[in-house]
């Protein structure tokens, strides 16, 4: 898919869904090369949101915030939400992205508040 992103970007398309990590599609780097020409949703790795490793999680999802500064990213799982993934876990991660991601993001490079 990132093969065709300049042609999305070209045809006006506004933004695309999922970014799917185990795919090869990082969110950072496509919002490196793209800025806000497109907006993504998705490209939280769902393989660690399964963990239920909290600090694994945290880092997980403040990661994938980065690429949401100046908005155009709307935040979610690269993949679908399993069973694997506990009701407190999501719990955990929805308080993450209410706290950090509400515009204006206050993230320094590494994800932590500034």
């Amino acid at each position: 898919m990132t093969q065709i992103f300049d042609d999305f970007v070209e045809l006006g398309v506004e933004a695309y869904n999922p970014l799917e990590v185990k795919a090869g599609m990082d969110v950072m780097a496509l919002r490196r090369q793209y800025g806000h020409q497109i907006g993504f949703c998705g490209g939280s790795d769902i393989q660690i949101l399964e963990t239920g490793d909290e600090a694994a999680i945290r880092k997980e999802v403040l990661r994938t915030l980065q690429a949401a500064k100046g908005g155009g990213m709307i935040f979610q799982s690269d993949h679908s939400v399993s069973a694997s993934v506990s009701g407190h876990t999501y719990d955990f991660i929805v308080k993450l992205v209410r706290e950090y991601g509400q515009y204006r993001l206050q993230l320094d490079r590494y994800g932590t508040e500034v």
